[in-house]
């Protein structure tokens, strides 16, 4: 019997582990897990019910093949057994119902003569002949002839303009994904979210729930703020035939001549881009390297706030927020942050104006986004794993080299046998591939490449 290890117990390592059990009787599967709870991850292990799924329930099924799976799981919960099938796949579900749904979902690993969970963080893997050595903490060694890498998302890279001092103090929270940042913070104190994107927007709805009153600062370079979805959907044409081969100038051209046509007929920019999105990944694989780098310097944050939207009922709960002055989102960077009593004197060059604002906070959260440049991930695994060639960081600085299917690649650039990523860690080939219609994709294909090797 072959063994696959899978590091990693989030999402993609959860549904690859389910995957593999639902083509194989004849696989041995270890579960290394640390960090977040096993099934749920980061992303789903929030308890907070303002916290919600940025998806509609109909298109979160965790298998590809049962596109209702999930929406008929919620069906089943005493809160949505009264709704309509046809409503509640329309609906934006709190995020502790998902982690809920995954959790019963995966209980089936927890007795499973297959599988085995280890309960701690892996530390290296080395070539062992024909195998694979997993060095894990505080746990005796294991061997195994398959890999599979599923380890999510990193803490974000400490914001540039920020000094050690000020990383090493109890007012900074290098992360939001925890709430941390909201243990002792008195109702009426000031606070800086640096970054503007989801995230934020999960710490602002954190902090609202407490009845927080103070001001809320949000700064990015460029201050772009996500945007709700349509409350209709609505469908445009299909124009891909518009964009295929074209290059990322064109592309962008095109994109924008169709959003500019259809506010003509009032139709909402929103069903533009839902009309392309799904041949975003194959019109990013046709992109050159060169087109590549420059939609990441500039194009990649308007993309974000097109792709990655709010619910109706937080989008105008933001708005609502803005208007009132207590959340400020703008567009900037930082020129100094002064530690003093009980805090950080901020000051902030603006974007729109050059001018400088200088304020006072009682905490910093670092809500910039996961940490994708993997030359600069401060973890031993990952450290490990570059030293050996195992895997190797892209010239994109954005996850690790692998092929569009998930197999691993070298510094050489050469497939490292029977090594495999899931998630995240494709977003340099795949570039859509953090949002679970993707994620379970990704999942199964990797799952029926093992199948089939070990057949």
């Amino acid at each position: 019997m072959k063994t696959v290890c899978i590091i990693g117990g989030g999402f993609s390592g959860t549904i690859t582990a389910l995957q593999l059990l639902r083509k194989s009787t004849d696989i041995k599967i270890i579960l290394v897990n640390s960090g977040y709870p096993v099934f749920k991850g980061v992303a789903f292990s929030t308890k907070k019910q303002e916290h919600l799924l940025n998806v509609p329930a109909g298109r979160m099924s965790a298998f590809p093949d049962k596109p209702d799976h999930f929406v008929n799981w919620l069906l089943t919960q005493p809160e949505f057994k009264d709704e309509a099938f046809e409503n509640l796949k329309k609906e934006f579900i709190p995020r502790s119902f998902y982690g809920d749904y995954l959790k019963e979902i995966s209980s089936i690993c927890l007795n499973h003569p297959q599988v085995s969970i280890i309960h701690d963080k892996a530390l290296n893997i080395e070539k062992a002949h024909d195998k694979y050595l997993i060095t894990i903490d505080n746990h005796p060694g294991i061997q195994c002839e398959y890999v599979v890498l599923a380890m999510g998302n990193y803490s974000p890279a400490p914001p540039k303009g920020i000094d050690e001092a000020v990383l090493r103090s109890s007012h900074y929270f290098e992360s939001p994904w925890s709430d941390s940042y909201l243990e002792g913070l008195k109702p009426t104190e000031n606070i800086l979210l640096m970054g503007s994107g989801l995230s934020m927007i999960d710490c602002v709805l954190s902090l609202i729930s407490l009845k927080f009153t103070g001001k809320i600062y949000s700064i990015s370079p460029r201050g772009y703020f996500p945007q709700g979805n349509i409350t209709t959907p609505v469908t445009y044409p299909d124009f891909y035939s518009e964009v295929k081969d074209k290059s990322l100038l064109e592309v962008f051209r095109i994109i924008k001549n169709h959003i500019t046509e259809g506010k003509k007929n009032a139709m909402a920019w929103q069903a533009i881009i839902d009309s392309f999105r799904p041949y975003a990944k194959e019109t990013w694989l046709r992109l050159s390297a060169k087109d590549k780098r420059q939609f990441i310097s500039h194009l990649r944050h308007i993309w974000g706030v097109a792709r990655h939207r709010l619910p109706t009922g937080i989008d105008l709960k933001m708005k609502d927020l803005i208007e009132s002055g207590q959340l400020e989102v703008f567009g900037g960077r930082l020129q100094f942050v002064a530690i003093v009593e009980n805090g950080f004197e901020v000051s902030v060059k603006k974007r729109s104006d050059q001018q400088l604002e200088t304020f006072f906070v009682s905490r910093i959260v670092n809500c910039t986004g996961p940490q994708i440049n993997f030359n600069e991930i401060n973890d031993v695994f990952i450290g490990n794993l570059l030293q050996n060639n195992i895997i190797s960081a892209n010239d994109l600085k954005m996850g690790i080299r692998c092929f569009p299917d998930g197999r691993v690649l070298n510094k050489e650039g050469e497939h490292v046998k029977n090594v495999y990523a899931v998630g995240s860690l494709l977003r340099e080939v795949l570039w859509e591939t953090t949002a679970v219609p993707e994620l379970r994709v990704n999942a199964e294909n990797v799952a029926n490449q093992i199948v089939e090797s070990i057949n």
